[in-house]
């Protein structure tokens, strides 16, 4: 793995659809240690910047990394180091939390007791051992929302990538969930985080940037 000093970096990452301008030459890096949050209105470009990110979109100019791995030109090397996220997670219906579970592990390489073990922790850690197996479709909406950030933590990534992460959850799990960041940021992962509640990025962000209409127009301490 490439040695760098940073977590996940955008150096000029540009995003178009046709006419339409996404992101504009993002430049950003974010050291390991830190909860960064990329704050901005509905439309302003953060759900793509985490596309590039994460791999599920190819920048129409610049490139992103993670931990020093170029995510176009390497994705499933960048991907295995990613806890992610998205907006609107997506749970297969029919499957239980615990059966969602041992897919992504075994994604991740995970097997037998070893995985089983990690399972029952993140159950255990966001208070979903009653829901474990029922079926997806079941749960409400905030533990549906649990079962995706369990999943995000079940391989014990580098880095956290979390698409507006507390929609849905109560502030107990909102609590909870800082702290588990917390105590991951401890030990050298990072977390990038996007919101458009100010609130939020003041109260988790270790520092923060603002998109507005796909271009970064400030950074600093929440």
């Amino acid at each position: 793995m490439p040695e760098t000093g940073k977590a996940f970096s955008f150096d000029g990452a540009t995003k178009r659809y046709g006419d339409v301008l996404a992101l504009s030459e993002l430049t950003l890096a974010v050291a390991p240690g830190v909860v960064f949050a990329l704050v901005g209105p509905n439309g302003a470009g953060k759900t793509t910047a985490i596309g590039l990110l994460t791999g599920l979109l190819a920048p129409t100019e610049g490139r992103t990394e993670v931990f020093g791995i170029d995510v176009a030109g390497r994705p499933v090397a960048a991907k295995r180091l990613l806890g992610f996220v998205p907006d609107r997670p997506y749970l297969w219906p029919r499957w239980t939390p615990r059966e969602t579970l041992r897919f992504v592990g075994a994604v991740f390489g995970g097997r037998g007791a070893a995985l089983d073990e990690r399972i029952d922790r993140e159950f255990s850690a966001f208070g979903l051992d009653g829901a474990a197996d029922r079926t997806n479709e079941t749960l409400s909406h905030g533990t549906r929302q649990k079962v995706a950030l369990a999943q995000a933590f079940l391989h014990d990534p580098r880095l956290f990538v979390l698409d507006e992460p507390m929609v849905g959850l109560d502030p107990h799990a909102q609590k909870l969930l800082v702290t588990r960041l917390r105590e991951r940021t401890a030990g050298g992962a990072a977390v990038l985080l996007t919101t458009h509640h100010l609130y939020l990025a003041e109260e988790v962000a270790d520092d923060a940037g603002v998109l507005v209409k796909g271009r970064l127009v400030a950074r600093g301490a929440p």
